[in-house]
């Protein structure tokens, strides 16, 4: 029999859980007798910079205590004799002089000899930074570790703490060889770009979504790369921002097919345009007319539309002056626009009026395979007298323009837009052209502006033809007074046609001018 006392169950369970603890790394853990650590765990010897080799001897208390602290320590240890335990912020001295911030909480085991356990936690920014990327691994590990996205945390002082292999490979080092490492040490020539981008976060704490970044890297020296990146604060549960999260996509080549598709789409465009331009056609010398015409492409890519004009004689001697306007772009509107130009010139050379023209026309449209839709107007204009006869099928009204009036309309023979019913029918109205006066037909692109109706852009351009000197000169000079009071842009989302005919006149006398106003103004002014 011995008098030594057999542990109780409590005590035992007690002792394991203090091995457990010990066992940890989620804290120091340290145990001694005075002033001597005896027993410390891994993370404690973390903290303190230190090996086991060195716990062997036995670590004392001051050895880790910098100077400045001996007083809270003494503090502390008188508070552990009075109360059984104390608690202390205070900083570890390490073996190469630097030191770390902890809590230390010390309780007493004995006092004769006294004895005592102590726990340690780390409250160094940098090991916060490194629990929180361990508390948050497997997430990160399962949703960006095989992600076609590289993916970086980075320490306020740019060190990186984390990457991923997308980004390793990016870059053209190993994860080891990122981790720890200045990110502009291993990457310089992206710091013009980058850095200002990354202290911004740290600074403001808000984040900076699909930013470019252009330069190079080892994995591929020499050749110039983009990447698209955003960069996410990092915030400790309720404290600071403590570090950048970086999330990157290299899109080189995504830029560099979207350079060669705006390529093709501009080859396509120009090739477009140049056949657009080859149907329209070349204006015919007509004694007794002075003609003009211009065609103002679409800016927007890919946008070309059916607008078209044409000037022909018909089999009676008569000057016709068509345009029209093909609804849609692109190149099935080009080719609908090549089939009514020609179709109406067929049916201008087999004698028919503007009316009839614009039946047939009408008619053809709707024996089409697929439904399409185009507006126009036709004038003939005697070329002996100062007749003219005209229809329109959903046309902007051709305007008639003569020195001092302002330009009236020509709007007593409008009929449905083509194509709209197969039943339709045209009919003509006429009028008088006088010498000196002109008539000038064009596209809805010419009145057209968001936000405002038709009839405000033609009101727009009637003040605009009145107001100018040079809207009751020459044709070509009609045409600039149009376009220079229009609403016509440099950016436009619609093609634009303007063909105008002056009729010259016999005799250039005041008196003659003046009763050619007259006639004009009674005859046709709205």
């Amino acid at each position: 029999m011995t008098d030594e006392a057999v542990p109780t169950p409590e005590a035992l369970r007690q002792a394991a859980r203090l091995r457990a603890l010990f066992a940890g790394d989620a804290v120091g853990m340290a145990s001694g007798c005075g002033d001597v650590i005896e027993q410390a765990n891994d993370e404690l010897l973390r903290i303190l910079g230190r090996g086991r080799a060195g716990l062997a001897e036995g670590i004392a208390w001051p050895t880790i205590t910098p100077a400045d602290h001996a007083e809270r320590d003494a503090a502390a240890i008188g508070d552990v004799r009075r109360s059984g335990s104390a608690v202390v912020q205070k900083d570890f001295l390490r073996p190469d002089g630097s030191r770390i911030p902890v809590l230390a909480v010390v309780a007493a085991v004995s006092w004769d000899p006294y004895e005592w356990v102590a726990i340690v936690v780390d409250l160094s920014r940098e090991e916060r930074l490194r629990r929180l990327v361990q508390s948050e691994a497997a997430i990160v590990s399962s949703l960006l570790e095989d992600a076609p996205i590289g993916f970086a945390l980075i320490d306020p002082e740019l060190r990186f703490v984390r990457v991923n292999n997308e980004l390793a490979a990016m870059n053209g080092f190993t994860v080891d060889q990122h981790e720890g490492a200045l990110v502009f040490e291993l990457l310089p020539d992206l710091r013009d770009g980058a850095e200002p981008l990354l202290r911004r976060v740290l600074e403001t704490g808000e984040p900076l979504r699909d930013v470019q970044v252009v330069g190079t890297t080892p994995a591929d020296p020499g050749t110039t790369r983009t990447w698209l990146e955003s960069f996410f604060p990092v915030r400790a549960p309720g404290g600071p921002t403590i570090g950048v999260a970086a999330v990157a996509r290299d899109v080189t080549e995504v830029l560099q097919l979207q350079a060669e598709l705006q390529a093709t789409l501009t080859r396509q465009r120009q090739v477009l345009h140049e056949l657009q331009t080859s149907l329209l056609p070349t204006l015919p010398d007509t004694p007794g007319f002075d003609l003009a015409a211009q065609y103002l492409g679409a800016s927007i890519d890919i946008q070309l539309g059916g607008d078209w004009f044409d000037v022909l004689h018909a089999p009676d001697g008569r000057l016709v002056l068509a345009i029209g306007d093909v609804v849609g772009h692109g190149p099935a509107a080009v080719g609908l626009m090549a089939r009514l130009s020609g179709a109406m010139r067929a049916y201008v050379t087999a004698g028919h009026g503007p009316g009839q023209v614009l039946t047939q026309l009408n008619r053809l449209l709707n024996a089409a395979p697929s439904p399409a839709l185009a507006s126009a107007a036709i004038l003939y204009l005697e070329r002996a007298g100062d007749d003219i006869e005209y229809a329109s099928a959903g046309h902007p009204y051709p305007l008639m323009c003569a020195p001092g009036a302002a330009p009236a309309v020509l709007d007593q023979a409008q009929g449905m837009i083509l194509g709209a019913t197969a039943d339709s029918f045209y009919a003509s109205a006429s009028a008088r052209l006088h010498g000196g006066a002109a008539v000038l037909l064009y596209t809805d692109g010419l009145i057209e502006t968001r936000g405002e109706d038709l009839d405000t852009g033609l009101a727009r351009l009637r003040r605009a033809i009145l107001a100018s000197s040079q809207g009751t000169g020459g044709a070509a000079e009609l045409l600039r007074a149009a376009i220079a009071g229009s609403a016509v842009s440099d950016e436009r989302d619609d093609d634009v046609c303007l063909l105008a005919a002056t009729r010259l006149p016999e005799i250039r006398s005041t008196a003659d001018v003046n009763a050619t106003r007259g006639q004009f103004t009674r005859c046709v002014q709205r």
